[in-house]
């Protein structure tokens, strides 16, 4: 899981200054800010995002040629260790850069990543599958009170798939109840709290776009997240308990708009809807009700929202190294898709409310 703070972006910064010097002065390449040139006129961007992993100490990723180093090292691992992980994660990238095509695993340690590290001249210890200095992270992340939060709020969240409606809404309603004195404690106690650690998570597979993921993305900008859409496919960025919520939403969501679409496709006369027209329309509708709940709370409350928005950007880009980036598409209009999408929306039934932390709550509609 990536993970961001403005503890782990002074950390960040730090592994740049490694990684670039390491590029310049054992690979040999020409570094220009967050990107090398490689002799054959390519250039490779230089993308570190932090990880929180019991498994793994590092990873590259060919995908997005993104290394990962696990935050653990910000705290109890020596300079000399950093330096050498970022070695064998660029030993990993350099792997990928001299055989690109598909037959070659480059995060292996085989035949074509040992002779990477021979051909730049790396220690043999670099190479090895298991380092020699492994830095442990026994700590228990996030505090036993929130996990039983988060708990309890999974198995209300499961009941409200319920095909008894009663059941379901009093699932919902006890939902918001348990958010809300939560909420509320966490304010008593832990007002002015330090460093926040927001997280990455992926909450709906989906390697391609689809226009119903792409409307669950929208709504859940209004739940204190940051969603994106990534290879795996949909994932957010927030506090790790805003996070383990917004997975719930997220699924809650997916069943809702997908028995909403199959909906209105059976009522319509001629059958010829267009389903990105409808889960735009869906989308906007839906998210209009949060902003006018939005509208009704206390000045001191949306000025809230706006800093935590604004912290979620900046949070998600950290996590991404820098590399978000927005796109755009067109759709074919339909009249009465766009109609139907607008009614499904507003009649959906899961409202978000605010705190002055930005937990999230569930509102019974």
């Amino acid at each position: 899981m990536r993970v961001f703070s403005a503890s782990i972006e002074t950390f960040l910064a730090k592994l740049h200054l490694f990684a670039r010097e390491i590029l310049r002065e054992e690979f040999g390449v020409r570094v220009v800010r967050t990107r090398f040139h490689t002799p054959d006129g390519w250039t490779w961007p230089i993308t570190l995002v932090a990880i929180d992993d019991r498994r793994v100490l590092g990873y590259f990723n060919r995908d997005d040629c993104t290394i990962g180093i696990n935050k653990c090292l910000m705290y109890t691992a020596k300079d000399r260790v950093i330096k050498n992980l970022l070695r064998h994660e660029l030993a990993h990238y350099f792997t990928f850069i001299r055989h690109p095509g598909p037959g070659i695993d480059c995060t292996a340690h085989g035949a074509e990543f040992k002779a990477t590290c021979i051909a730049y001249g790396l220690a043999p210890e670099i190479g090895l599958a298991t380092m020699e200095v492994r830095a442990e992270n026994d700590a228990i992340e996030g505090e036993l009170r929130n996990e039983e939060v988060i708990a309890r709020f999974r198995k209300l969240m499961s009941l409200s798939a319920s095909d008894n409606e009663h059941e379901a809404a009093l699932a919902i309603l006890r939902a918001n109840e348990l958010m809300v004195k939560h909420n509320l404690d966490a304010v008593a106690v832990e007002q002015g709290a330090g460093d926040i650690e927001y997280c990455v998570k992926l909450v709906i597979p989906c390697k391609r776009k689809n226009p119903r993921v792409t409307a669950i993305g929208e709504i859940l900008r209004e739940f204190l997240v940051y969603p994106v859409h990534a290879a795996e496919g949909l994932e957010v960025t927030g506090t790790r308990e805003n996070v383990e919520h917004a997975e719930y939403i997220a699924a809650y969501l997916d069943r809702e708009l997908a028995a909403a679409w199959r909906k209105a496709r059976d009522e319509s006369p001629r059958r010829s809807l267009k389903q990105k027209a409808f889960m735009i329309a869906l989308a906007q509708s839906f998210r209009k009700k949060l902003v006018a709940a939005t509208r009704r709370l206390p000045d001191r409350d949306r000025k809230a929202l706006v800093v935590m928005n604004e912290a979620l950007e900046w949070a998600c880009n950290g996590a991404y190294g820098g590399g978000l980036h927005s796109s755009s598409s067109t759709y074919d209009a339909c009249s009465e898709s766009t109609s139907r999408g607008a009614a499904a929306g507003s009649n959906l039934d899961v409202r978000r409310g605010l705190s002055s932390r930005g937990v999230v709550k569930l509102l019974g509609g």
